[in-house]
């Protein structure tokens, strides 16, 4: 490594760092990155979740621990400014090693051109480290196993420098003496994984443990992890692509409808598999039930037990107990969403009634007489809906938090609060499917659009509506397209959390109105 810098004619970094995995070290890239990458310095400074700022404590502790350096500044300072082509914006030409590498690269043929050729899908390296943290379609660069930090795994120094491209320049030289920074980056990609460069600090990792590939040396495996790393990290991927681990290790407890326009092999796969073997239906008489548990305190435990069951929960002996639970779930979120209501209104919040929904109430409509009606006949012709959102629409109904106050939804504000909006039945049935395709085996895979988005909320353009994939026959299903990708009871606690804001989950300030909204809120 030193020798690498030497001849970039660059100082030699006065540490190295060795990381077990790509994703451990991503999290020290980014603290370094940071201040001198506009984009990573925004997502840190406003938007940074409770988990990503304890990530980045995390890193700095690291730092400071392996430069021998308390303070955190100081460690930054000796850590120095990023050196990658993807690791700085704006970039600066004369701190990339990359222009160092260009001017040694035209030492190796006359036809410049030939140099920066694209190589496709027919050539076997290019395709599999593509397929491999490739920015783009990489697998290890995916938020699936990397959550926040993903793009930096994809921008280390093989971005710039390539496997496929080294060994085209190592054709080149042939018997030849290659130039001094070639050789010392080829020695450097034969004794490590990826790396970033820094002006003090070289940042590297481990390769992978175990490292699973078809065919075409695409990652692949169908029983577990395509890899895995020496800290324990891994990854899934199924011909080369990300997947979610329940995939892969669960998929019989996957509904179809999540890998719909997926690669049609894994549909075949799962088909293939032998059918799991029945659960157990039998409790102990001597166990408390799950309500008596929920209401002695025992909330997230009961929720999350219930979600473990997949469909069972809707027969015995489970679905008395788990419709009581979800009933009294959301007669406390029915409390707490008009106890805000009523504090909101106290503090001169300015609700935002939509021109569609006159007849609505201030921040909150209950549900009309013969709701039970609408949501049987809701199911009958579209979907089932999982027992948590089916129970927010009987006692419930629909909350509409958007408006205006000068701190805590300001005009003009840097933070997005993502008020709570969830939508009533009648406008919830606006409907799609989730891939926009359609396919005769799931034909009622849809998407249920419950509120906007946290931007578009704020009258930003944005991204996808929140929603939640149907039929679903668990207690709680997932609340899609949301960035904490949390189950619908978990999101509505985070919401109250923050007082219906929970936009300012990771702000560096929150208004001061959040905790007189927050007090005395009924837990669930």
């Amino acid at each position: 490594m030193r020798r690498l810098y030497r001849a970039a004619d660059l100082r030699e970094p006065r540490h190295v760092l060795w990381f077990d995995s790509p994703f451990s070290a991503s999290w020290v890239v980014a603290l370094l990155v940071a201040p001198h990458h506009q984009l990573w310095a925004q997502r840190f400074s406003s938007g940074a979740s409770r988990n990503d700022q304890d990530q980045l404590d995390r890193a700095r502790s690291a730092l400071g621990d392996a430069l021998g350096i308390g303070d955190p500044k100081a460690a930054l300072a000796a850590a120095g400014g990023p050196l990658g082509q993807h690791l700085q914006f704006p970039p600066v030409p004369s701190r990339m090693v990359t222009t160092k590498l260009v001017t040694a690269r035209y030492r190796l043929s006359d036809d410049i051109s030939s140099l920066f050729a694209q190589r496709g899908e027919d050539d076997d390296l290019a395709r599999a480290e593509t397929y491999y943290w490739g920015s783009n379609r990489g697998a290890l660069p995916s938020a699936l196993h990397c959550p926040t930090t993903d793009r930096l795994i994809g921008s280390s120094f093989f971005g710039d420098y390539a496997f496929s491209t080294m060994a085209d320049d190592e054709h080149r030289v042939g018997d030849r003496e290659p130039p001094e920074l070639l050789a010392a980056a080829w020695e450097v990609a034969r004794s490590s994984g990826m790396w970033w460069p820094f002006e003090g600090v070289a940042i590297m990792s481990d390769r992978p443990a175990e490292l699973h590939v078809n065919q075409k040396y695409l990652l692949h495996r169908a029983d577990g992890p395509a890899v895995v790393f020496r800290d324990g990290r891994n990854a899934f991927a199924w011909n080369g692509k990300a997947v979610p681990q329940k995939w892969i290790m669960r998929p019989e407890a996957v509904p179809p409808r999540e890998y719909k326009g997926f690669d049609p092999t894994f549909a075949q796969h799962v088909k293939a598999r032998p059918a799991p073997a029945p659960k157990s239906k039998k409790r102990a008489t001597s166990e408390r039930s799950l309500y008596d548990r929920y209401k002695a305190g025992a909330h997230r435990e009961v929720w999350q037990e219930l979600v473990s069951l997949g469909a069972d929960v809707r027969e015995a002996p489970y679905a008395a107990d788990a419709l009581a639970v979800a009933h009294e779930t959301m007669r406390r979120v029915h409390a707490n969403v008009r106890t805000l209501v009523d504090r909101l209104a106290a503090m001169h919040y300015t609700f935002d009634v939509p021109d569609w929904r006159r007849d609505m109430g201030h921040g909150h409509t209950p549900p009309p007489a013969d709701i039970e009606r609408r949501i049987a006949n809701f199911e009958r012709e579209h979907a089932v809906l999982p027992l948590s959102l089916r129970a927010f629409f009987e006692i419930v109904g629909e909350v509409h938090l958007l408006g205006s106050h000068p701190t805590l939804a300001p005009a003009s504000g840097s933070i997005a609060p993502d008020p709570l909006v969830v939508y009533a039945l009648d406008e919830c049935a606006a409907m799609r499917s989730k891939e926009g395709e359609e396919d005769e085996e799931d034909e009622e895979s849809l998407a249920l659009t419950l509120a906007p988005d946290d931007l578009h909320k704020a009258n930003i353009s944005g991204g996808d509506p929140y929603e939640m994939a149907i039929p679903d026959l668990r207690a709680d299903g997932e609340l899609l397209n949301e960035r904490h990708q949390l189950f619908f009871v978990e999101y509505l606690r985070l919401c109250f959390r923050f007082g219906g804001f929970p936009g300012y989950d990771g702000a560096a300030e929150v208004p001061q109105e959040i905790s007189a909204l927050t007090d005395g809120l009924l837990e669930f």
